[in-house]
This record gives structure tokens, sequence and C-alpha cells, in this order.
């Protein structure tokens, strides 16, 4: 037994809400930063411009990493883990992690392709708007899915059905 499932339902569920409240701070961190990046790549036509962009950039994929960590590390981990015992969370769980992984597989391969911390070939940010749409379209998809995926867990009293109680 390990000290997450030794705390007291109420205590974890206080936990719960913290790390569903730091998720959700991320998150729209990550929308403004894209929004302004996309609107930014769309008129970006000089040199000035050009250095603004990649600052954003960094700013937006510091952030979009940063929120793709603490949704697997903070709200997931307990599933990836085995340690969630209500059977309707591991049933959503199975239905959603596949695509909300492919979500995250997207996001990161995002941040290695423009990660201007590197060996940056500023030729890439040709394709920047056709990436930023990729990407906005599967933002979308993750976050309706960890909106089912929170509104479920804020709402599936604890120790009801259980799975192996």
């Amino acid at each position: 037994m390990n000290a997450e499932t030794k705390q007291a339902p109420d205590d974890r569920r206080a936990r719960t809400r913290k790390e569903i409240k730091q998720l959700i701070i991320e998150r729209n961190s990550v929308l403004s930063k894209y929004y302004n990046l996309a609107s930014h790549a769309d008129q970006q036509d000089d040199d000035d411009s050009l250095d603004d962009t990649l600052e954003m950039l960094q700013e937006f994929c510091q952030d979009l990493v940063d929120y793709m960590a603490t949704g697997h590390f903070e709200i997931y981990r307990r599933i990836e883990d085995g340690d969630e015992r209500r059977t309707d969370m591991v049933k959503l769980a199975e239905e959603i992690f596949p695509r909300i992984t492919n979500t995250t597989q997207i996001a990161i391969d995002f941040n290695d392709l423009y990660d201007a911390s590197k060996d940056f070939d500023k030729g890439i940010l040709k394709s920047l708007s056709k990436q930023l749409g990729v990407l906005g379209e599967n933002l979308a998809v993750r976050i309706d899915l960890e909106d089912k995926f929170i509104n479920k867990l804020l709402s599936s009293p604890p120790n009801l059905t259980t799975v192996n109680a």
C-alpha cells in the first residue's frame, strides 16, 4: 500500500482538486500563448518580428511541456500506476487515455521541432502556422477529454464502486 492509499479520502480529494486547479491554470496559459503565437506567426515579416516569434515560441513550448507534464504526473498518475479503485474511473481512463497520450505525443513532437534552445533552423518557421493548426486541433481534443475525465473524477463518490475492493 502506498502513501496515497493510506491518506484519508478527504485529503486525497483535496490534493486532487489542487492538482486540477494547477492543470487548468497551466492549460489557460498555454491557450493564451497559443493564440498570441498563432496571431503573431501569421504576421511575421522582418527580423525584429522573427526575434519576437522565437521568444514567443520558446515561452509557449515551455508552458506546453509543463502543461503536458502536469496532466500525466499529477492528474493521471493514479490511473497509470494502477492505484485508482473506482471502476467507472478505470473504465473511462481505458477509453480516453490512448487519445490523451496521442495528443501528448503531438505536443512533444511540436516542442522538439520548434525548440529554439538547440541548433535551430529558422527555415522551419515557414511551417509554423500549419503546425500550430495541427497542434491546436489536438489541444482541443485533449481539453475535451480532460474535461470529461476531470468531471468524472470530481463527481465520482469515493469508495462506492471499486475494482477488487
